[in-house]
């Protein structure tokens, strides 16, 4: 007997302007300026028009704080004065590019005088109070590159003198903490902030950390050894991606990246929901019903390949980036635009087909597009297999096992890669529920 056909035609994956300030993301950096922080906002720079940038913050960690490898507090506005040296260059490329100027007017100084200080009153800690109250649109997120001392230090403010806007805060903040790098979150914000959502990168960051080498499959480490940093990022590149302190050339460490390369919308839709995985990793609940914690969780038993799966991608991205701050827009290349004829949420049967369809999607640079679908199977609940009939073509078609349960769910991943150099990607998801009741609707 033929199985029903769910026609999908979706109209999404598009991403978000820069001119509509409201649709990004807004964000607030803390660091400790350890080394790889110092790398981190190399790219971080270098994605600026990506967010709304309402801080970034000087903190301290265990690692260092006042007096102890401290950095100091210069060498944030040292970066951004490289950053305005080749900021006409990446204003050509795409809108949104904060100045030179307007960055700095966002640097503070946190909690820094020593590890998990969070009594005094800072202008760090002073400014994440000031946008967690505001009533501007959109979530905040709080990355903390270091401890999390200074946003503790916020966030007590909030509860002692502002008690009626607990709940406002905890629906409008997210924190992304690496490593967890002083007590503060523990002793402080988990037990007395348990609806705000964290993710806690404890183990996966470290894709990109010190240790690369050992974690990141072969095929990709190309993309971070010395031949290839300095043919991509770090030679002829300008004075802000010149600024790379390296290891012998090669990649050394972006611990921190995670946290903002979490925020970067590519088309995975990892912003609805921390389980649903992208460039920045992907998490599961720690202790489900009782904090909104999220930890590193696994694909394929690997809790590294989160992030290394997306590495030749992110890498390629950044390359790209870097070609913006010296090139002229017609001699580099720009990300593709998915548009995915449909919805990005169906329901379906068990047994029914779908119709995937990214045939409308454009290249700014006029380059040939490469499309492939894939079933990630880690953010979904269906354990039984899922087949792609022409997977590799932009109209695509998958049919829902016949064993699926109800409530099962089905990641599906279109990628779409030019021919540019860099090649670029950008994806569109696809969640399929399963409903296996008669009622089932058949207009998605």
């Amino acid at each position: 007997m033929a199985m029903p056909f769910v026609g999908l035609v979706l109209l999404g994956g598009i991403p978000l302007t820069a001119d509509d300030e409201s649709s990004r993301p807004r964000v607030i950096a803390t660091t400790d300026g350890e080394i790889d922080d110092r790398d981190s906002m190399i790219r971080f720079l270098m994605y600026a028009n990506e967010w709304d940038i309402e801080g970034i913050v000087y903190s301290s960690s265990r690692f260092h704080w006042l007096g102890h490898t401290w950095s100091g507090v210069e060498w944030i506005n040292a970066q951004i004065d490289m950053y305005g040296r080749v900021y006409p260059n990446l204003r050509k490329h795409a809108d949104g590019f904060p100045t030179a100027q307007e960055l700095k007017s966002k640097v503070y100084v946190g909690n820094i005088s020593s590890v998990g200080e969070m009594d005094q009153d800072t202008p760090g800690a002073d400014r994440i109070v000031s946008v967690l109250l505001d009533d501007k649109p959109g979530r905040v997120y709080l990355q903390a590159w270091g401890g999390t001392n200074t946003i503790a230090k916020a966030l007590a403010t909030i509860r002692r003198e502002h008690p009626d806007q607990i709940a406002k805060v905890s629906q409008k903040a997210v924190i992304y903490i690496i490593l967890d790098q002083d007590p503060t979150f523990r002793e402080y914000i988990e037990p007395n902030w348990p609806e705000l959502e964290v993710l806690v990168s404890t183990r996966q960051f470290a894709a990109i950390a010190y240790n690369w080498r050992q974690l990141i499959p072969l095929p990709r480490r190309v993309f971070f050894e010395r031949p290839w940093m300095e043919g991509n990022i770090t030679v002829d590149r300008g004075p802000l991606a010149g600024a790379y302190e390296s290891n012998d050339g090669a990649f050394r460490s972006e611990g921190d990246s995670p946290s903002f390369m979490h925020q970067i919308d590519v088309g995975l839709r990892s912003l609805e929901n921390p389980s649903h995985g992208g460039w920045g990793g992907r998490f599961a609940r720690e202790k489900p019903g009782v904090t909104n914690v999220w930890r590193d969780a696994e694909d394929d038993g690997d809790v590294y390949k989160p992030i290394w799966r997306w590495a030749e991608a992110f890498q390629h991205d950044w390359a790209a980036r870097a070609d913006w701050c010296v090139l002229p827009y017609r001699e580099a290349n720009h990300p593709p635009l998915v548009v995915l004829k449909g919805k990005p949420d169906v329901t379906a049967t068990p047994g029914a087909s779908l119709s995937l369809d990214l045939s409308e999607s454009a290249d700014p640079d006029g380059d040939e597009l490469r499309t492939s679908w894939w079933h990630y199977r880690e953010p979904g609940s269906c354990a039984r297999p899922v087949t792609i009939t022409d997977d590799d073509r932009a109209v695509a078609s998958m049919r829902i096992p016949a064993d699926a349960r109800d409530g099962d769910t089905i990641h599906l991943i279109g990628q779409v890669t030019d021919s540019g150099r860099p090649p670029l990607t950008r994806y569109a998801r696809v969640i399929v529920t399963v409903k296996t009741g008669r009622d089932q609707a058949r207009d998605q």
